[in-house]
């Protein structure tokens, strides 16, 4: 009986959490927020572009907004190739 409750709290624990951030598991730059009567406000943060934001809102209202939790794709640092430098090698013979 405790694995069952367990298991219930962790998908609802894994639910809440996924709807109050208003996140996707990737982030996206561009948010819509609708003007409906039903609409709480909440933006819809799936866009890559302007563009998209606006031809999804065109017809049902609304705006479209830079969202401010982007976190843009993490590029590495290229790093230097370590390259070996020859040794001088010292021979007791001249």
């Amino acid at each position: 009986m405790r694995l069952p409750v367990l298991a219930m709290l962790f998908i609802a624990a894994m639910l809440l959490s996924e709807t109050a951030s208003g996140q996707s598991a990737r982030s996206y730059p561009w948010c819509a927020i609708y003007y409906t009567i039903d609409s709480n406000g909440t933006p819809s943060c799936s866009f890559d572009t302007r563009q998209q934001c606006m031809e999804t809102i065109s017809g049902l209202g609304g705006f479209c907004v830079e969202n401010q939790y982007y976190r843009g794709v993490a590029v590495p640092t290229p790093r230097r190739a370590h390259v070996a430098k020859p040794h001088k090698h010292t021979s007791p013979h001249p």
